[in-house]
């Protein structure tokens, strides 16, 4: 073979590792050397591709290195202007970066952070401390012994219980800005942080039933959107989901470790996969062109790229599944707590009124004067928000943890 024909297979063969990565990346997830195998081909693809073409334009072998170095530079530099122009956006379009969330450390999940639990599914690893970070945010975790984002101390008298899930733990944010830690700061009254990551209304239920609560005053208690899919199966009789078992809960902790900190080309890699070039880039030119263009244009104005989504709004009936699903947990919830309860629904990037609207209109009608709702949608804008992550920033825990406290003293909550 010729120098030219041994070139252009290093490319093609460059472009045939790099779409086993795209299309077949499950391949990689199933055990610990898979990972960094994945890892590897990523890196090993980029570079076969452009040192193959390179040195057939008769490129330096510097300048054919240096292509991929200058690629995964512009990705990120790209990155960090997409999250500059939307922090102080009133309207936020983050693009194919809203796909981000799917290749986020997450931490219940992480190997220096997860512990498996049988009834629970997972906690905190008790006892862990060590950063968790992504693109907008590297924070320090401290777990204590029942794995929570708190110290052992708070798990002795609280006054004020927090359940919930990402959150009211705290991701993204240092332990001592979370709302959860503000309010008890702001009230003068000692706080037990018991969000977890992903944790629906159900095993924060559980979580409650294994904490100290003849000290508490109040319990406040976070919703989330994605809580309607464990609360439903958790209140259907008999019900068929299968509990998460040890096997289970080691495979995921395996996934996770291909977002687990920085590989080379990662970002590079992400916009490959997310916008799906091989496929587009031959059935579509004209797409990947305009598209490229667009977001090209929005890094020079620095402006968010126009066209954003209206937000989806949720149907009556599916604001009712929510409430009754909610409540009847809260019902299980009461029969263990007797005491002081504020409800309050956060959701990613933009918490819409419609669900607390629903669970106010159903707390009237069980006349219960020792339940409490937080509006979150009334006091919290874009600029509270990470604009990729989707969970709240240091501005926005504090406008919460303000709006409790203005709940518990208006309402004389801790007397």
């Amino acid at each position: 073979m010729s120098k030219s024909q041994i070139r252009l297979v290093i490319s093609m063969a460059g472009m045939f590792l790099l779409s086993i990565t795209v299309y077949k990346w499950k391949a990689f997830t199933h055990f610990g050397w898979t990972v960094i195998l994945f890892k590897i081909f990523v890196a090993l693809s980029f570079l076969m591709i452009f040192y193959g073409i390179g040195r057939l334009l008769r490129l330096p072998i510097a300048a054919c290195l240096a292509i991929p170095l200058l690629l995964e530079i512009g990705s990120w530099r790209y990155i960090r202007h997409v999250i500059g122009v939307n922090q102080s956006a009133d309207k936020q379009n983050i693009g194919v970066l809203d796909q981000w969330v799917n290749y986020r450390d997450v931490i219940q999940f992480n190997r220096q952070f997860s512990s498996y639990s049988p009834d629970l599914g997972y906690t905190l690893r008790p006892g862990s401390e060590g950063y968790h970070q992504d693109l907008e945010y590297k924070n320090k975790f401290s777990v204590n012994k029942s794995g929570l984002r708190d110290n052992n101390q708070a798990l002795v008298d609280p006054k004020i219980i927090f359940l919930g899930d990402s959150f009211t733990m705290g991701w993204g944010i240092d332990q001592d800005k979370t709302f959860a830690h503000l309010t008890g700061q702001m009230n003068a009254a000692k706080s037990l942080n018991a969000g977890v990551s992903s944790y629906g209304t159900f095993r924060e239920m559980l979580m409650l039933s294994k904490l100290q609560r003849d000290s508490c005053k109040v319990l406040v208690i976070q919703y989330c959107d994605n809580d309607l899919e464990e609360n439903t199966a958790r209140n259907a009789p008999g019900s068929s989901q299968e509990p998460l078992t040890l096997e289970k809960f080691q495979d995921v902790g395996i996934f996770n470790r291909l977002n687990e900190g920085y590989f080379p080309m990662r970002f590079t890699y992400f916009f490959v996969r997310e916008k799906d070039l091989f496929k587009r880039i031959f059935t579509s030119p004209g797409q990947v062109w305009q598209d490229s263009e667009m977001a090209f244009t929005s890094w020079i104005s620095g402006q968010p790229m126009p066209g954003v989504k209206p937000l989806a709004i949720k149907s009556e009936a599916m604001v009712a599944e929510h409430t009754n699903q909610f409540f009847k947990i809260l019902t299980k919830i009461r029969a263990i707590y007797g005491g002081q309860i504020i409800v309050l629904h956060l959701d990613g990037r933009y918490t819409k009124p419609e669900l607390i609207n629903g669970f106010e209109a159903a707390g009237k009608k069980r006349q219960d004067s020792n339940l409490h709702f937080l509006r979150a949608c009334d006091v919290l804008t874009a600029q509270d928000y990470y604009p990729v992550d989707g969970h709240l920033n240091e501005a926005g825990h504090y406008k919460i943890a303000d709006e409790l406290t203005r709940i518990i003293r208006e309402k004389a909550l801790l007397k």
